[in-house]
């Protein structure tokens, strides 16, 4: 499992800088009004709706009784329940087991496994799975992600995933994909038959070219991430010039990451190409992306270009491209934020970017971003935020001291 945080689109924000309190009451009203009303979505039938906000948050329903809010992650085999939660609706538990996991941190994780049966439900469909994992699932994602549903709910279905008008549908078996689409025959990572991996030709500039096998993982918020042991194979830190490191305290299951960004010249996957595509590089030594099994992951920032299908009694995925084909990711904060019931804490950080050199540090709280407070901006709405071109002015606390920074963003 990995958890990433590269976020897309634009919007045009106000932001006013050295001014005193009634301006600054001024602005924080004018950027709200620039957030909107979302519109309300029109679903087809059976449709499952999903907030699109880097991972796939869904409404789910365990057993019967307790609602949740989780991710859906095709790196993910098995139901995980944030322990916060676990612990207000279903302890104590006899069933509750120690337990060891790993992710895309550099290390393994303690977490506990609970024995007994879960049954949930998401939209109509209802799923019993043996065992859960509990653990400490906000420390990597934020308060609003109450846990997360696998590859187990998906096996043996055919699963549409609508990333530009966000839904998701369990397919008949017999259902054809419509036209546009491609196939794409993929290979399970194991003999659990639970992870696929799809081929994937990559261009990193022209001196570096190769077809690999990377891991799908609807987890992940990046684009494409290649693992350490492929690095070291072709030699890229000889290869690469530009590249811009990012430390994560927290960067998924197993603690923190170091990733090396950079732009790759094109992917190529279903017949279609996306140019200057952000990716980057694992600098871990362990767990997930220190595998050689797979060349790295497939994320979120790639996929949202294409309607998916994903047949996984076959093991294929289906592409067509949507109306986001072919976007370009060119601005971001250069920072990953981890949303608190009242501030965001800087979990990931570009080394010598913008922020950073503004003076901003990992373990940050962020309490407004140009005058919206945390409780005014959902995940959804910072994505937004985050791929906007607008210069962020941050009211930042650091131990007892408040200060306000301003910086550009990123730009790639």
């Amino acid at each position: 499992m990995s958890y990433k945080s590269i976020i897309v689109f634009a919007v045009v924000l106000i932001a006013v800088v050295g001014i005193g309190c009634g301006k600054a009451k001024n602005a924080e009203m004018q950027a709200t009004t620039q957030l909107g009303t979302e519109p309300a979505r029109t679903l087809p039938e059976g449709a499952i709706a999903f907030d699109y906000a880097n991972h796939l948050y869904f409404d789910v329903m365990l057993r019967d009784s307790v609602a949740a809010r989780m991710i859906f992650d095709t790196g993910n085999t098995n139901l995980l329940i944030d322990n916060k939660l676990f612990k207000e609706h279903f302890a104590p538990s006899e069933t509750l087991q120690r337990t060891i996991i790993q992710g895309a941190g550099n290390s393994l994780e303690a977490a506990y496994r609970d024995t007994s049966d879960w049954t949930y439900r998401i939209g109509q469909h209802r799923q019993t799975e043996q065992g859960a994992i509990v653990m400490d699932l906000q420390k990597i994602l934020g308060n609003e992600a109450e846990g997360m549903f696998g590859m187990e709910f998906m096996r043996g279905r055919k699963v549409e995933f609508n990333y530009a008008d966000e839904y998701m549908r369990i397919l008949p078996p017999e259902a054809q994909p419509e036209e546009g689409y491609i196939c794409v025959k993929c290979k399970w990572l194991d003999g659990r038959q639970a992870r696929m991996v799809m081929p994937i030709s990559l261009k990193i500039n022209d001196k570096v070219s190769f077809d690999g096998n990377f891991l799908v993982d609807m987890g992940s918020s990046g684009s494409i991430s290649l693992n350490s042991s492929l690095v070291a194979k072709l030699k890229l830190n000889r290869v690469l010039t530009d590249v811009r490191k990012k430390i994560y305290d927290t960067g998924g299951v197993g603690g923190s990451r170091t990733d090396y960004l950079f732009v790759a010249e094109g992917i190529s996957v279903a017949g279609c190409e996306l140019k200057d595509v952000v990716a980057d590089f694992s600098g871990n030594t362990q767990g997930m992306m220190a595998e050689d099994r797979f060349d790295g992951l497939i994320g979120n920032a790639l996929l949202e270009h294409f309607d998916v299908i994903f047949d996984f009694a076959k093991c294929e995925i289906w592409l067509r491209p949507n109306k986001n084909f072919g976007t370009s990711i060119k601005y971001n904060s250069g920072m990953t934020l981890t949303p608190k019931e009242d501030c965001w804490v800087v979990n990931g950080l570009v080394e010598g970017g913008n922020a950073h050199r503004a003076g901003l540090q990992r373990g940050d709280a962020i309490i407004s971003i140009n005058g919206l407070s945390r409780e005014k901006v959902n995940s959804r709405q910072l994505k937004r935020l985050d791929r906007s071109a607008e210069d962020w002015r941050v009211v930042v606390k650091r131990n007892d001291t408040t200060t306000e920074i301003t910086f550009k963003k990123e730009k790639y």
